[in-house]
């Protein structure tokens, strides 16, 4: 039997920073020639897009940002030729029903297929078949919640719930020979996994998922070689211009190229560079920090007591980025603090919210996020309080 490739790349999103170049379909200017050249070898080629195309304003109600595109703008994706798009994502319901009607016009008129998501919690489209010769493979779309839940009578995403999602890999693995897993999820800016993200990997790699990657964190994480499957803890954004600045974080990110031939799989992530409009090939594939981390990673795992210090240390350190932002949702509205957040630096700013929780508020606040029990009866209240005030 031939080799099947599949070229599975991270985040993608025309932004107005690359209007232009998408809607006149210029994939080589964003992309350049070599990406191109990668993406025109493979059999198949797939891409998480972060929002939807709408030439409409329908945005929901919600904290963050709202993502959209013009669907002209989807001329040089068919051009560099995505073919499978993941819509399971926490930006893809952004425009409401509208937005999700308008994305699945815009993609299928232009021969791309879609999944992750669907017209009700009753018919969301969460896997893909790709057949190619004997060959059978399956791709599979779950995402985390935010404002993204389907309803009865709403569209929205494949939530993942660990113990349907495993049975549901569990039931197509026994209907092809190789499955992948696209999972949208984890903490974003974070080079580095937390032990839920592994458990979750190695439970769906336990179910039957030959390869896992995970999109949504905007980073590259590491790889891990487990139990003959192989998983990608952070793939990084493709083309993914949301912020202007362009942090270590964001100036890189990974396409995946997996290789199936009759002894099994191979996996090779390439490594990609932003540019002020797109992103390109990395000529030098300067990939040794993801392999440090990688080994990092494995030593863990086998039990290194040193290697388990060192990676906690860093994910931590990473996690510290979110310091601000968390403690002034907890403040509330305070306007003391918004004339402070004007006039202090960032680390004042970080210094002084932190003199304002005493250890037992901290503790409070902790027990809150660790419990099962407050967890949901807090998402409850503030869901009905919302409903109130709508």
């Amino acid at each position: 039997m031939k080799k099947t490739k599949i070229i599975i790349a991270g985040d993608l999103m025309p932004m107005p920073c690359n209007y232009d170049l998408f809607a006149a379909g210029d994939a080589e200017a964003l992309f350049g020639k070599k990406l191109c050249d990668l993406f025109a070898s493979a059999d198949y080629r797939v891409c998480n897009f972060e929002g939807c195309f709408t030439d409409g304003d329908h945005p929901i109600e919600k904290t963050g940002p709202v993502i959209k595109a013009p669907t002209s703008t989807i001329k040089a994706i068919q051009k560099l030729g995505i073919n499978y798009a993941t819509l399971g994502n926490t930006h893809s319901m952004d425009n409401g029903k509208q937005g999700y009607q308008d994305t699945c016009r815009t993609l299928e008129e232009n021969g791309i297929t879609w999944f992750g998501w669907g017209d009700n919690v009753n018919s969301v489209r969460t896997h893909v078949r790709l057949t190619d010769g004997d060959r059978r493979m399956i791709l599979y779309n779950v995402t985390e919640q935010f404002e993204n839940a389907p309803g009865k009578d709403s569209p929205g995403v494949n939530l993942y719930d660990e113990y349907r999602v495993c049975c549901e890999i569990k039931e197509l693995k026994a209907e092809c020979d190789f499955l992948v897993v696209l999972y949208h999820g984890g903490i974003e800016g974070t080079y580095y996994n937390s032990e839920t993200m592994r458990r979750r990997f190695h439970r769906m790699a336990d179910s039957g998922a030959d390869v896992v990657i995970s999109q949504h964190t905007h980073a590259i994480g590491e790889e891990e070689h487990y139990n003959g499957s192989y998983l990608l803890y952070g793939q990084g954004n493709f083309c993914f211009h949301f912020r202007s600045e362009v942090t270590p974080l964001l100036a890189e990110g990974l396409v995946l190229e997996i290789g199936l031939n009759d002894n099994g799989f191979t996996a090779k992530p390439h490594r990609i560079i932003r540019t002020e409009k797109g992103c390109v090939y990395d000529e030098k594939q300067e990939l040794d920090s993801f392999h440090e981390r990688s080994k990092t990673h494995d030593a863990l795992l086998k039990g290194d007591k040193e290697a388990k210090k060192e990676f906690e240390q860093h994910f931590s350190e990473d996690c510290k980025n979110w310091l601000t932002e968390f403690l002034l949702t907890f403040r509330g509205l305070d306007p003391e603090i918004a004339k402070l957040r004007k006039e202090l630096s960032p680390s004042e700013l970080r210094e002084h919210l932190l003199s304002l929780y005493p250890k037992p508020y901290l503790m409070a606040l902790l027990t809150f996020l660790k419990n099962e029990e407050f967890n949901e009866i807090g998402r409850r209240l503030l869901s009905d309080l919302l409903k109130e005030k709508s």
